[in-house]
């Protein structure tokens, strides 16, 4: 009878089918290391110019950076400016880590940097931009003052009543704090002035855990009248002794 199925092609188009399945699985895991290889690429593109999530692994940030905080660090806007008063930027220290030998490890090492589950290089350092180029920082105890003009810090909630300085930032540097006062190694020792070159970026938002999540201004700092100097030539180390 004219228009009558007799069911005979089933099994042909069902095997038909499976090939064709069978084809795009293969063909999927032969594009399969391309794609990786082109998120790995934009992951690396994004941590080295654009922005990375930078892991907290010490407390000389407290309270505004916990310990174990995943914080992300954009690099855009000191493409344009320079680091303000106030804002916590990332910069690398010189204590360096030797070289990795290379290979699969290290590009699966910047991805856990880039996502924060891997704590960032040795040398990588997290504080607050206190003395800008031509400043002079005074430490007198405990209260810091810059050009004169003494700074009002909320975001200081662990005091240090020590003195120190002054320091007179050279230009090209920056003269920078932990708000741990009493247990960060920042400008007054350790660290020393800080190289406009080195500044990674700066310090936008905490991202993890939740409860900490918020964004990172200047603290207020941003908004005194300080009055600018104009900077010294030549760096000078900076006085580490009290004073």
């Amino acid at each position: 009878m004219a228009g009558h199925s007799t069911g005979q092609d089933d099994p042909v188009s069902a095997s038909a089918g499976a090939r064709r399945d069978e084809d795009s699985f293969l063909s999927f895991l032969r594009e399969l290391p391309v794609l990786l290889l082109v998120a790995l690429l934009l992951a690396f593109l994004l941590r080295t110019f654009v922005v990375q999530v930078f892991y907290i692994p010490s407390s000389s940030m407290v309270p505004t950076l916990e310990e174990q905080d995943r914080m992300v660090v954009e690099k855009l806007s000191y493409l344009f400016r320079e680091p303000a008063r106030g804002e916590v930027i990332v910069f690398a220290g010189d204590e360096l880590l030797p070289d990795a030998e290379g290979g699969f490890d290290d590009v699966m090492t910047a991805v856990g940097r880039f996502l924060g589950v891997i704590p960032a290089d040795a040398r990588d350092f997290v504080k607050r931009v206190i003395g800008l180029p031509g400043d002079t920082v005074v430490i007198e105890d405990g209260v810091v003052t810059v050009n004169g003009v003494a700074l009002d810090e909320p975001y200081v909630v662990i005091p240090d009543g020590r003195s120190f300085g002054p320091y007179e930032v050279p230009e090209g540097h920056l003269f920078v704090l932990g708000d741990n006062r009493p247990n960060s190694s920042d400008s007054r020792f350790g660290l020393g002035y800080v190289e406009l070159d080195h500044v990674v970026g700066r310090a936008a938002f905490v991202l993890w855990p939740l409860e900490h999540a918020g964004g990172l201004g200047d603290g207020g700092v941003g908004e005194l009248d300080i009055p600018r100097r104009a900077p010294a030539a030549e760096a000078t180390p900076a006085a580490t002794g009290e004073g």
